[in-house]
Protein backbone atom coordinates (compact mmCIF):
# COMPACT_ATOMS: atom_id res chain seq x y z
CA UNK A 1 0.00 0.00 0.00
CA UNK A 2 1.22 3.33 -1.37
CA UNK A 3 1.63 6.01 1.07
CA UNK A 4 0.34 9.42 0.51
CA UNK A 5 3.64 12.03 1.27
CA UNK A 6 3.22 14.38 3.61
CA UNK A 7 4.17 17.76 3.68
CA UNK A 8 5.30 19.78 6.92
CA UNK A 9 6.07 22.67 5.85
CA UNK A 10 2.70 24.17 7.00
CA UNK A 11 3.46 23.02 10.46
CA UNK A 12 7.66 23.38 10.99
CA UNK A 13 9.22 26.98 10.43
CA UNK A 14 11.37 27.18 7.66
CA UNK A 15 14.89 25.96 8.65
CA UNK A 16 17.41 27.75 7.16
CA UNK A 17 15.02 30.34 4.86
CA UNK A 18 14.41 33.10 7.08
CA UNK A 19 16.94 35.30 8.14
CA UNK A 20 19.18 33.99 10.84
CA UNK A 21 18.97 36.65 13.98
CA UNK A 22 22.00 38.09 14.29
CA UNK A 23 24.05 37.07 16.88
CA UNK A 24 24.66 38.97 20.39
CA UNK A 25 27.38 40.89 21.24
CA UNK A 26 29.29 39.38 24.10
CA UNK A 27 30.84 41.02 27.01
CA UNK A 28 32.80 39.33 30.05
CA UNK A 29 32.55 41.53 33.04
CA UNK A 30 35.87 40.92 35.15
CA UNK A 31 35.23 42.11 38.92
CA UNK A 32 35.39 40.93 42.69
CA UNK A 33 32.41 42.79 43.53
CA UNK A 34 29.34 40.71 43.11
CA UNK A 35 27.02 43.28 43.84
CA UNK A 36 28.78 45.20 40.86
CA UNK A 37 28.81 42.05 38.22
CA UNK A 38 24.79 41.25 39.03
CA UNK A 39 23.75 45.03 38.34
CA UNK A 40 25.88 44.91 35.47
CA UNK A 41 25.27 42.05 33.87
CA UNK A 42 21.08 42.79 34.43
CA UNK A 43 21.73 45.79 32.51
CA UNK A 44 23.53 44.25 29.72
CA UNK A 45 21.25 41.22 29.58
CA UNK A 46 18.42 43.30 29.46
CA UNK A 47 19.73 45.45 26.75
CA UNK A 48 20.40 41.90 24.84
CA UNK A 49 24.31 41.62 25.25
CA UNK A 50 25.31 37.65 26.64
CA UNK A 51 27.27 38.12 29.39
CA UNK A 52 29.99 36.16 30.72
CA UNK A 53 31.34 36.73 34.30
CA UNK A 54 34.36 36.18 36.28
CA UNK A 55 35.06 37.03 39.73
CA UNK A 56 38.91 37.29 39.82
CA UNK A 57 41.41 37.98 37.49
CA UNK A 58 42.78 34.41 36.75
CA UNK A 59 38.97 33.32 36.08
CA UNK A 60 38.25 36.50 33.91
CA UNK A 61 42.12 35.40 32.08
CA UNK A 62 40.69 31.79 31.10
CA UNK A 63 37.45 32.87 29.80
CA UNK A 64 39.06 35.30 27.30
CA UNK A 65 41.16 32.28 25.77
CA UNK A 66 38.32 29.91 26.06
CA UNK A 67 35.75 32.00 24.48
CA UNK A 68 36.89 35.66 23.15
CA UNK A 69 34.38 38.27 24.20
CA UNK A 70 33.62 41.34 22.11
CA UNK A 71 34.56 43.51 24.94
CA UNK A 72 35.24 43.76 28.67
CA UNK A 73 34.53 45.23 31.49
CA UNK A 74 37.08 45.00 33.93
CA UNK A 75 37.88 46.06 37.76
CA UNK A 76 40.98 47.57 38.57
CA UNK A 77 41.35 46.16 41.98
CA UNK A 78 40.89 42.57 42.21
CA UNK A 79 42.56 39.33 43.20
CA UNK A 80 44.53 37.11 41.43
CA UNK A 81 46.13 39.86 39.70
CA UNK A 82 45.14 43.11 39.61
CA UNK A 83 43.20 44.81 36.30
CA UNK A 84 46.32 46.46 34.52
CA UNK A 85 48.32 43.04 34.71
CA UNK A 86 45.03 41.02 33.06
CA UNK A 87 45.13 43.87 30.17
CA UNK A 88 48.89 43.80 29.33
CA UNK A 89 48.51 39.14 29.41
CA UNK A 90 45.51 39.85 26.89
CA UNK A 91 47.33 42.61 24.77
CA UNK A 92 50.27 40.34 24.92
CA UNK A 93 47.80 37.27 22.84
CA UNK A 94 47.29 38.28 19.30
CA UNK A 95 43.74 37.30 19.09
CA UNK A 96 42.39 38.98 22.19
CA UNK A 97 44.46 42.40 21.51
CA UNK A 98 41.67 44.10 19.70
CA UNK A 99 38.86 43.51 22.48
CA UNK A 100 38.26 46.78 23.71
CA UNK A 101 38.64 46.80 27.53
CA UNK A 102 36.71 49.04 29.80
CA UNK A 103 37.97 49.73 33.12
CA UNK A 104 35.85 50.20 35.90
CA UNK A 105 36.79 51.56 39.05
CA UNK A 106 35.66 53.36 42.25
CA UNK A 107 38.71 55.28 42.17
CA UNK A 108 38.64 58.88 41.57
CA UNK A 109 42.76 59.60 41.09
CA UNK A 110 43.78 62.45 39.05
CA UNK A 111 44.93 60.82 36.35
CA UNK A 112 43.86 57.38 36.22
CA UNK A 113 41.90 58.09 32.73
CA UNK A 114 45.02 59.14 30.98
CA UNK A 115 47.05 56.14 32.84
CA UNK A 116 44.39 53.63 31.62
CA UNK A 117 44.31 54.93 28.07
CA UNK A 118 47.80 54.86 27.83
CA UNK A 119 47.84 51.29 28.62
CA UNK A 120 45.70 50.40 26.53
CA UNK A 121 42.43 50.38 27.99
CA UNK A 122 39.40 51.86 25.58
CA UNK A 123 37.24 53.99 28.72
CA UNK A 124 37.34 54.19 31.90
CA UNK A 125 34.09 54.03 33.78
CA UNK A 126 33.37 55.27 37.58
CA UNK A 127 31.31 53.11 40.16
CA UNK A 128 28.85 53.08 40.93
CA UNK A 129 27.71 52.84 37.37
CA UNK A 130 24.82 54.55 35.62
CA UNK A 131 22.81 52.25 33.30
CA UNK A 132 22.82 54.88 30.41
CA UNK A 133 26.59 55.49 30.69
CA UNK A 134 27.59 52.15 30.88
CA UNK A 135 25.21 51.04 27.57
CA UNK A 136 26.50 54.36 26.12
CA UNK A 137 30.52 53.32 26.30
CA UNK A 138 30.15 49.63 25.49
CA UNK A 139 28.34 50.59 22.49
CA UNK A 140 31.06 52.91 21.58
CA UNK A 141 33.54 50.70 22.08
CA UNK A 142 31.86 47.96 19.79
CA UNK A 143 31.12 50.85 16.86
CA UNK A 144 34.65 51.14 14.89
CA UNK A 145 35.31 54.81 14.56
CA UNK A 146 35.32 56.96 11.51
CA UNK A 147 38.12 58.97 11.32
Amino acid sequence: MDRPSRSYSGIMPRVGKDKAAAPKPKLLIVDDDRAFVVLAAAILRDAGFMVLEAHDAMQGYMFAQQSPPQVILLDMQMPAGGGLNFLQKVQAIPRLSRIPIIIVTASTDDGLDELVRSKGAAALLLKPIDRDRLLDLVNQVLTPSVE
